[in-house]
């Protein structure tokens, strides 16, 4: 799998063994929706190790969450885990609960927010931005 040595690469980055285990949950954080809870992670990694347990997986998650490679998210007291692979901001529906990663960064280095703090003295070295809302198909469907 292509993925596999630039995940390698980012385990030992982070300090981090390198695992057939964390790299088929990261493989499999890759290959679905731009996120998922710890169950569909589970299920599509333990296919590919063939014998991961549930809890050695959400352990897996908040070690690689702690090291800054894999986001999470709270939608509705369930925990989403998505890539941080590059940085985006996210619109999250307070419906059905999809996040999706927005095209461009919504304060970026040239933004009126960022401009306005580094005229205060204030450098912005990273953020992250989730707007919360109701999605199309959420609000078609009332």
């Amino acid at each position: 799998m292509p993925d596999a040595g630039r995940f390698a690469t980012l385990l030992k980055q982070a300090r981090l063994r390198v695992t057939p285990q964390r790299l088929a949950i990261l493989r499999a954080l890759a290959t679905g929706k731009h996120v998922a809870t710890c169950q569909a992670i589970w299920a599509r990694a333990r296919r590919a190790t063939g014998g991961l347990g549930q809890m050695t997986t959400y352990r897996i998650l908040e070690r690689l969450h702690a090291a800054g490679l894999i986001e999470q998210f709270d939608l509705g007291g369930v925990a989403h885990f998505g890539l941080a692979d590059r940085h985006h901001d996210h619109v999250i529906c307070q419906r059905c609960g999809s996040v999706e990663p927005t095209e461009t960064c919504l304060l970026g280095p040239h933004g009126d927010l960022t401009a306005r703090l580094r005229r205060s003295g204030f450098v912005v070295k990273h953020h992250r931005l989730d707007l919360y809302g109701v999605c199309r198909a959420c609000r078609a469907g009332t």
